[in-house]
């Protein structure tokens, strides 16, 4: 009977340091997440803004390839015009995910600190 009355309370104590011990540096963690969270977006949107640079290049180089009858040259532009689309789609997907995240991590940072959390 003494080692359950002295195990159960150690129990206890042990489960509460594995349920709220591990919260001493899930603010900071947040943060950390936070920062790279908006340092992705800002990457994610130049690329976006790249493509969209690159699409329209390609656009008037296939133009420009059709005006002049190279029908090849304006193929290989369409190849690539395609490759460039994918990639636009892509950072795009990336930046709403990026944006996503922050807003999650922003959130959960913002109750660590409500509920004193350090």
């Amino acid at each position: 009977m003494n080692k359950i009355v002295g195990i159960v309370p150690a129990f206890v104590v042990g489960c509460a340091v594995a349920a709220f011990g591990g919260q001493g540096g899930d603010i900071n963690k947040d943060r950390r997440d936070v920062k790279k969270d908006v340092k992705e977006a800002a990457n994610d949107r130049k690329e976006l803004k790249t493509d969209r640079k690159d699409i329209a290049k390609d656009k008037a180089e296939i133009k420009d390839d059709l005006k002049e009858g190279n029908k090849a040259e304006a193929a290989k532009d369409a190849r690539e015009l395609k490759k460039d689309e994918r990639d636009r789609r892509h950072d795009a997907r990336d930046v709403r995910k990026d944006a996503r995240d922050v807003k999650h991590d922003a959130k959960d940072l913002r109750n660590d600190r409500r509920h004193g959390v350090r």
